[in-house]
């Protein structure tokens, strides 16, 4: 759990027990905790990941904590906002792998929630939330090829600890 400098020295509680706030509360349904099983189609080699989401910044914004199991090593930490100018949500994706990678979205369409990347990321890629329940969603990574159109890296299935 994060906490302010006031909370670490005995002031304010942790700002990520605040709520999200609108916009950011349609993203909601994340935060928690998720266990995650998937493959990568174009070996068929299963993954295994652990997601956990929190509000921060008094629910302006969500953290996501992506950790693969062994033999897998991929390590993301994720800062999703809302810009009010653009109307648009973005994140920051932090890894263990590349450094920093900036998406947007526009939010939920459906079921179906997408972050592309911004142009300076190369080749092109976008992570694909697909709610399929309650407690279960689907996240697909894309990656462009050089036509333009997308394959899937991997994909996994998560279910709500």
């Amino acid at each position: 759990m994060l906490f302010t400098i006031a909370a670490v020295l005995g002031g304010a509680p942790p700002v990520s027990a605040a709520p999200l706030t609108t916009p950011m509360a349609s993203l909601s349904y994340f935060i928690g905790a998720w266990a995650c099983a998937g493959v990568f189609p174009s070996s068929g080699k299963t993954i295994a990941s652990t997601m956990r989401y929190e509000s921060d910044l008094r629910g302006d914004a969500l953290l996501k904590h992506h950790a693969d199991a062994p033999p897998n090593s991929y390590l993301a930490l994720e800062a999703w906002g809302y810009d009010s100018h653009a109307k648009r949500f973005n994140a920051v994706v932090l890894d263990n792998f590349g450094g920093a990678r900036r998406f947007s979205s526009q939010g939920w369409d459906q079921k179906e929630l997408v972050w592309a990347s911004e142009p300076e990321v190369q080749p092109a890629q976008r992570f694909v939330y697909t709610r399929l329940s309650e407690r279960s969603y689907r996240i697909d990574w894309d990656v462009s090829r050089k036509d333009g159109s997308f394959v899937v890296g991997d994909t996994l299935t998560c279910e709500k600890r």
